[in-house]
């Protein structure tokens, strides 16, 4: 699906506000309810929407963990091994010096540890840097 430049202002509205009616982001752009229902559904059926989330301000511990795996290993494998965590809310295979980079989002720190002493057991995972998120900033589209 190709993304035009109204899509990107409903899509950064959504991304600042997930429950925005969309009456309020058609008066915000200047079209109709109707042609936002009819845009973010289709951009949900096609997999640029891939769900609606909420942020909470009560995680404690957030981080963005550097993998590197070994040359041998399948890296999408390993990646999809690392969703098996529920704290692990995203995965990116990436270039560069790493090849996979979560973000982990753990109720304590002991949790993230927890978390980062099993996924560096795993016989593919040669090392990890991890990066705490000391502050988030979100931008649109």
């Amino acid at each position: 699906m190709q993304i035009d430049n109204l899509d990107k202002q409903i899509l950064g509205i959504l991304k600042k506000d997930s429950r925005c009616p969309f009456v309020d982001i058609a008066e915000r752009i200047g079209v109709s309810e109707g042609t936002v229902r009819s845009r973010v559904h289709k951009m949900s059926s096609e997999g640029v929407i891939k769900g609606f989330t909420i942020r909470t301000g009560s995680r404690n511990a957030k981080a963005l963990v550097e993998v590197r795996i070994d040359v041998n290993a399948d890296t999408s494998e390993v990646a999809g091994r690392m969703l098996a965590f529920p704290e692990v809310k995203e995965v990116f295979e990436v270039t560069g010096d790493q090849d996979i980079i979560l973000i982990v989002d753990a109720d304590s720190t002991q949790r993230l540890n927890e978390i980062l002493d099993t996924i560096r057991r795993h016989d593919s995972i040669l090392n990890t840097y991890t990066h705490f998120i000391l502050k988030e900033h979100f931008g649109s589209a």
